[in-house]
């Protein structure tokens, strides 16, 4: 790594601003094939995220999801809703998290039964506010994020692994890329959940994370290395 490069690396590291807020525009690709198309919005302490399927993977699985996560310091989630519109499954739920008590609890709109609670890691977020955190704080020695994943406490333990010049939105553009791998916490079964982050993480594979390197540390690419195909999604706007 060059010096330049690695003093402005640093300098991205440990700047304290949040420059983040604005909506993202993000399509996921499987097959080479727009699959979904993704927005992501980080205002007033609020998340939202909205997903919908393209008109091609409608076709065999529609999906019209919505996601709030509302957090105080450092991206940490007070709560988490889920409201999922896809085909054969339905869902409406919020996760409250008591970090005093380190405990969540899960209340379903539509099913009581799915009603529980469930033990967590002072540090747990769900996937978007552990995005948008990592985005901000990721630190050059590496470090751990702890993921609400459907009830299923998971670790995440990242590094980086260089500089790299990537396409995007706004051309090329230089990024940090990271490397996240999983340790499952929790014991238990995993549950049915929605198909954007149904399986997003597992012991087996790695997601790949580009940020932008300079001042909005943005998200521009990640990569799923699931088998036989990787899933891709790249963010194609940014809007302030």
């Amino acid at each position: 790594m060059k010096l330049n490069s690695f003093i402005a690396v640093i300098v991205i590291f440990f700047s304290s601003l949040n420059l983040f807020a604005g909506r993202l525009h993000i399509t996921i690709k499987y097959l080479g094939l727009n699959v979904v198309y993704v927005t992501m919005e980080d205002n007033d302490n609020e998340l939202k995220i909205k997903a919908e399927s393209s008109a091609l993977a409608g076709i065999a699985a529609s999906m019209d999801n919505q996601y709030f996560s509302a957090y105080e310091n450092d991206y940490l989630p007070l709560y988490y809703r889920k409201v999922i519109d896809q085909r054969g499954y339905q869902e409406d739920r919020i996760i409250n998290y008591d970090r005093d008590r380190g405990v969540a609890y899960r209340t379903s709109y539509i099913d009581t039964l799915r009603n529980c609670s469930y033990p967590i890691h002072p540090e747990t977020r769900d996937f978007f506010s552990a995005l948008f955190f990592i985005c901000q704080n990721f630190n050059e020695l590496g470090g751990t994020l702890w993921l609400d994943a459907n009830k299923l406490i998971w670790k995440a333990d990242y590094e980086i692994v260089g500089l790299d010049r990537i396409s995007s939105y706004a051309g090329k553009k230089e990024a940090v890329q990271l490397k996240l791998d999983f340790s499952r916490i929790s014991e238990g079964k995993a549950e049915r959940s929605d198909m954007l982050t149904n399986n997003l993480v597992t012991a087996e594979n790695s997601l790949y994370l580009w940020i932008s390197n300079d001042e909005k540390r943005l998200p521009l690419k990640a990569e799923f290395s699931m088998k036989p195909f990787s899933v891709v999604w790249k963010m194609t706007a940014y809007e302030e």
